[in-house]
């Protein structure tokens, strides 16, 4: 079973539940209901979702001028790949990272920081850029699509949930404590679980070995992965929750609670499956 066959397997038990629920509830008229509801939402997953996320990082389109070739870069790893050349953008971020997301081999954005252009080797970049390509090819974007959407609105709902709460107890001024994340930091462990259920830590690795198979060294990813996870560490960038799975490495630290929605595989055993060996 493909990636992206397991994701909309999941969407669809979940919707089906939805529309059983519909039906015992409101019966007929419940029905109807849940079923334009679960028609809505999937539409607009697979239309809208890529673009949610896109709209939630402040990054200019390659377009022109491009001094480091990327563009170059991602239509000749595209070519390769079989797939349409994706849309590029670049984040004025000095974080080291980089993001994809799509719905389809037509659709697909890649999505890098400017501390990730300066940070790696040109072909440690064109390894990333590859993996990227990658994820495309094997519809992984449609994936995090799936899971960005459902982390999204479990994660808006708790969210109101605390804003209602900092409401009543008056406190308005520090969002980070306990308290004023009752709701979302009580529920992460669900969401992320649900998150977990539709990306699966194998989506990663079939990204990187059919990224290895369009470089000329697989060791030159395992060395880019290796050091965004260092960089993750020291100078982690700052991203939503619901979408730290389309990052190539997860921004997210390990030392906060909000390390249960890093679905990515740790990075020693994605060096592992591509060269063989760990450390590096």
């Amino acid at each position: 079973m493909s990636n992206v066959t397991k994701a909309w397997a999941f969407l669809a038990i979940l919707s089906l539940t939805l529309i059983v629920l519909g039906h015992a509830i409101g019966g007929r008229e419940g029905l109807m209901l849940a079923l334009t509801l679960v028609l809505g939402v999937n539409s607009y997953i697979y239309f809208y979702e890529d673009r949610r996320v896109v709209s939630l990082f402040n990054g200019r389109v390659l377009e022109g001028q491009d001094p480091w070739g990327i563009a170059d870069m991602a239509r000749r790893l595209s070519v390769k790949a079989r797939i349409a050349a994706p849309k590029v953008i670049v984040l004025s971020e000095s974080s080291p990272q980089a993001a994809v997301v799509g719905r389809s081999l037509t659709h697909g954005t890649l999505i890098l920081t400017e501390g990730l252009i300066r940070h790696l080797s040109p072909e440690e970049l064109e390894a990333v850029v590859a993996y990227q390509v990658a994820s495309i090819r094997t519809l992984n974007t449609l994936a995090f699509a799936v899971g960005s959407f459902l982390a999204s609105v479990g994660l808006l709902v708790t969210g109101a949930l605390d804003t209602f709460l900092r409401f009543l107890i008056v406190e308005r001024k520090n969002h980070r404590t306990f308290v004023s994340q009752l709701f979302t930091r009580t529920a992460s462990p669900l969401i992320a679980s649900i998150l977990r259920l539709s990306i699966r830590p194998s989506f990663y690795l079939a990204a990187d070995r059919l990224a290895a198979t369009l470089i000329r060294d697989p060791r030159h990813l395992a060395v880019a992965l290796w050091k965004l996870d260092s960089f993750a560490t020291t100078s982690p960038m700052i991203a939503p929750l619901s979408t730290a799975h389309v990052f190539i490495v997860s921004p997210l630290t390990t030392t906060r609670w909000t390390r249960a929605y890093a679905t990515q595989p740790t990075t020693a055993r994605r060096i592992q499956s591509l060269i063989g060996y760990y450390p590096i």
